[in-house]
């Protein structure tokens, strides 16, 4: 046994990534580690009043380690299923609208980021097929509607499972953030050697070169967190899970930030919280994300209501005004509605881990809330400590790899968020002018320059396989689906279409006409679950109740 292994493992942060993270290590580890977590009382927000958007594989890397089941979760944690983001308005200029505006062109303005993956097809991404098929006039219908199954279940409002469980189509979920981290608090102090200190943090203690020497930033380890209360909390590793203000490592230890918020043009958000028409009987299997004159706001269902946000920023939108977009959007009543201003922290911090310090969820970074990447990277994360789980002698190359690791997940996540902003034609207002003004970042060009040349853009194959790997997956499940996907259905919906086909189609006569077998296929399976899938109302009734 090395007597150098970690013992003793310290989180900074009592809400659902600290508990996360808690429950994670305490399974993945096997219970040789203690864990304390140091919890403050405003760690625990009140049901509804945040929502945690997730990707497909939330479940299968997380709750599966745990041993829990998906309805036992869902239930204690008021989850409801997303199986795509639904976008309006992002194309045509005006107010805001919750309903789509007409396309100059025909149809509406709006389209649908599934949660599906995209059929392959002679070892090619079906999307490449579509866009030949429009240019040679033989398609009008929109890449969403015509290479996923998912869009015309959206406009449905269906469940993406039967009512008997069985799974119809890929899917991820809505999950009450207060709920989640009740659920996993209580699951996780029941494990062995997991407890959890109530206290206010007040400042870390380092130490000189009795542990292994001094970090690269020329000071001690940390050997303990302290809290205004007078606790010390000793510990060999210690992991800031105090969300955006990065209250350890980018607070105490003063690790620099590397702001993001005027690429992204949000700094802030206006929230509020909504009931549930119990009486209209629908609950939306999506998130919702409309274009507004001033920024863009989100509506996301959960069983207690839903939540809904104005991203903006501060120097081209007041808090008043971005409530009343939102108030106009959904029809709030803004007499009677409460509404929350809270700071985007949109960056991340220059290295996620120093020493023997590792910042872990949104204290490592965040892109706000445009697309599920806080999960993301919560998830990466921990499978990533995991993987570089260090001695108590911390090695440089352990760190080294994960923060380069977690650098370029950040870079690809950036380009993809930074993407709906650049591409959207809209530029009536102030803040859609400034979209058009940012400089691209070099990846992203370099996506751009292959997307308009009928090239894949395929930049998350990797990370989706290591996620199916880490869950004893293998690999071999991906051939056969492509997440390009992702930049056509984004690109496309905001009517940035490729300059041309890939040449190299023209040549390929053979597999066109397998792919034209593809699309019937997957018209065939849209009207066989149009005509079997329950509504994600009536899901969502039988698996909570009334």
């Amino acid at each position: 046994m090395n007597s150098r292994r970690v013992e003793k493992v310290v989180i900074l942060g009592g809400g659902a990534e600290g508990w996360m993270t808690a429950a994670h290590l305490g399974q993945a580890l096997g219970g040789t580690v203690d864990i304390t977590v140091l919890e403050s009382p405003g760690d625990r927000p009140a049901p509804g009043a945040e929502g945690f958007a997730t990707l497909p594989h939330f479940h299968r890397c997380f709750f599966d380690l745990l041993g829990v089941r998906e309805e036992e979760w869902m239930r204690a944690c008021g989850a409801t299923f997303r199986t795509a983001t639904r976008f309006v308005n992002w194309r045509t200029e005006g107010p805001g609208s919750s309903d789509p505006r007409a396309l100059p062109g025909g149809g509406e303005d709006h389209f649908y980021h599934s949660t599906g993956l995209l059929p392959d097809c002679e070892g090619l991404p079906l999307s490449q097929y579509w866009l030949l098929r429009t240019r040679e006039g033989r398609t009008t219908e929109p890449f969403d509607y015509a290479c996923f199954r998912e869009p015309p279940l959206m406009d449905a409002r269906l469940a993406p499972r039967w009512l008997d469980g069985r799974v119809a189509t890929r899917y991820a979920w809505h999950v009450d953030g207060a709920l989640l981290t009740r659920y996993l608090r209580t699951l996780t102090l029941r494990t062995p050697g997991v407890r959890v200190v109530q206290g206010t943090f007040a400042g870390a203690d380092r130490g000189g070169g009795d542990r292994g020497g001094a970090d690269r930033g020329g000071e001690g380890l940390v050997t303990a967190l302290r809290t205004a209360e007078g606790d010390v909390l000793e510990g060999d590793l210690f992991l800031d899970c105090s969300g955006p203000a990065a209250a350890l490592l980018g607070g105490a230890l003063g690790e620099p930030f590397e702001g993001l918020s005027d690429e992204l043009l949000c700094d802030r958000a206006v929230v509020a919280r909504l009931p549930h028409d119990e009486t209209a009987g629908v609950v939306d299997p999506y998130t919702s994300v409309a274009a507004l004159p001033s920024g863009w706001a989100w509506k996301t269902p959960l069983r207690p209501g839903f939540t809904a946000g104005h991203a903006h920023h501060s120097a081209l939108t007041s808090e008043e005004e971005a409530a009343a977009e939102l108030a106009g959007l959904w029809g709030i009543d803004a007499a009677r509605a409460r509404f929350e201003t809270v700071g985007l922290r949109v960056g991340r911090l220059r290295r996620a881990w120093v020493g023997n310090t590792v910042a872990v969820g949104r204290a490592a970074g965040s892109l706000g809330p445009l697309q599920p990447t806080d999960s993301h990277f919560l998830l990466a994360a921990l499978h990533r400590l995991v993987t570089h789980f260090p001695g108590r002698d911390p090695d440089p190359v352990l760190a080294e790899h994960y923060n380069r690791e977690a650098a370029e997940l950040f870079a690809q996540s950036r380009d993809f968020v930074q993407a709906h902003l650049a591409f959207a034609p809209r530029a009536d207002t102030p803040f859609w002018r400034a979209a058009k003004r940012r400089e691209l970042p070099e990846g992203l060009r370099h996506k751009a320059a292959a997307y308009r040349a009928g090239l894949p853009v395929n930049p998350a194959a990797a990370d989706e396989a290591a996620y199916y790997g880490a869950s004893g997956r293998p690999e071999a499940e991906l051939r056969g689906v492509w997440t390009d996907g992702q930049y056509y259905s984004v690109l496309t919906g905001l009517g940035a279409e490729p300059e041309r086909p890939l040449p190299a189609l023209a040549h390929q006569m053979r597999q066109a006409a397998a792919a034209d077998e593809v699309f019937t296929s997957v018209k065939r399976q849209q009207r066989i679950l149009l005509e079997t899938l329950p509504t994600a109302y009536e899901y969502l009734r039988q698996l909570h109740g009334a």
